[in-house]
């Protein structure tokens, strides 16, 4: 076809076509974009208006990837995700930037950010012995981060892409063996800890016992429906007094989370023997109008397991216990997993993978005794 001015050319259908640079491929090889027309005048128009378009992104771009992570990530989280998610996610976000992230990489800038970089910070966090999870939270936030400025045109290519955090077994968690339990149990009776109890023989959540009322108990069907947590979090700016914190109540950790549960018979009478009518609507454990503070009932329970000698356990220690308990008992795993509330089965199974091994161990060993 004929040439007809500077990268435009007639075809031989009587189109003009108008090409301008667009890139470079892995090869090197440069990468072409098209414009089509009938009249000459338009075909040059239109690709006058792709080369503005251009120069406008890649001085956009230019600035942007000056911008140091710090700056870019802060602006994100605070424009792009605060609202977008739960305030207690929102928390656990910003407390893995402040702390793995921005005192690493916050100096680089965008353009410095390379997969080599990101594989580097993400080596080094694993070689701290961080937890895996807190690993795979972290690579999970900063990839979300990039995503974001590739959206936004500051980055042509997102440096996490390409990057997978290796899966690794879920560390055994520590439950409380028969005999702590039983010992436990007889000192939350005998002491009315009904926090304890609740989570010992329901596997609620710490923020879940702290947010119950009164009105989330059928005492007809015997029951009690966790419909929300209570959580403290920090607060975006200083409150009232300078307070640095928050206590929040919201939906629970996921839609799996909101569940009826039964109550053993001796937990509901032991609820029922606190109920009054005049209570109303109010929480179980805190106020009429405010739900228990979970750093005072987490350090009540520390006491309490620390004179009955328990180590290496905390609140959630708890849950666990009551998950290990089912599993003993040869409850099935979708039965435990509704329960607890989990996403589904599979995060069952990853989280009590050695209690299943256990009984599948006590299995072989009486068929082998047949």
């Amino acid at each position: 076809m004929a040439r007809h001015g500077e990268n435009i050319y007639k075809r031989k259908d009587g189109r003009y076509e108008g090409r301008y640079v667009v890139g470079k491929t892995a090869s090197g090889r440069t990468r072409f974009g098209y414009v089509y027309a009938r009249q000459y005048a338009q075909a040059r128009k239109m690709l006058l208006e792709k080369k503005a378009e251009q120069l406008r992104v890649e001085a956009t771009e230019s600035a942007a990837l000056r911008a140091t992570l710090n700056d870019w990530m802060l602006h994100w989280m605070q424009n792009e995700l605060l609202g977008s998610v739960k305030p207690s996610s929102f928390q656990t976000y910003r407390n893995q930037a402040v702390r793995h992230i921005l005192p690493v990489l916050g100096s680089y800038t965008l353009g410095q950010l390379t997969p080599g970089v990101v594989r580097d910070f993400l080596d080094a966090l694993e070689a701290s012995g961080l937890a895996h999870s807190t690993v795979k939270g972290v690579y999970r936030l900063l990839a979300a981060s990039m995503r974001f400025a590739l959206e936004e045109g500051a980055i042509r290519r997102n440096p996490c892409r390409k990057i997978r955090v290796q899966s690794c077994e879920t560390r055994e968690q520590r439950v409380l063996e028969a005999l702590e339990q039983e010992r436990l149990r007889a000192y939350a009776e005998k002491h009315a800890e009904l926090p304890t109890l609740l989570s010992l023989y329901t596997g609620m959540r710490l923020g879940e016992v702290c947010a119950l009322r009164w009105s989330d108990i059928d005492w007809e069907r015997q029951t009690i429906t966790v419909r929300r947590a209570a959580q403290r979090v920090a607060r975006t700016s200083s409150g009232a007094h300078g307070a640095k914190t928050l206590l929040l109540v919201g939906s629970p950790k996921t839609l799996r989370s909101h569940r009826v549960l039964p109550l053993p018979e001796f937990l509901l009478a032991k609820l029922r023997s606190l109920w009054r009518i005049d209570l109303g609507d109010a929480y179980l454990f805190g106020t009429s109008a405010r739900p228990a503070e979970p750093r005072t009932v987490q350090r009540r329970f520390q006491r309490i397991a620390g004179s009955l000698g328990l180590r290496g356990v905390h609140f959630h220690t708890l849950r666990h216990s009551f998950a290990t308990r089912l599993l003993e008992l040869g409850v099935d795993i979708k039965t435990v997993s509704a329960l607890l509330g989990h996403r589904s089965a599979r995060t069952t199974l990853d989280y009590y993978a050695h209690s299943l091994l256990k009984q599948q161990r006590l299995a072989m060993e009486r068929l082998a005794a047949c």
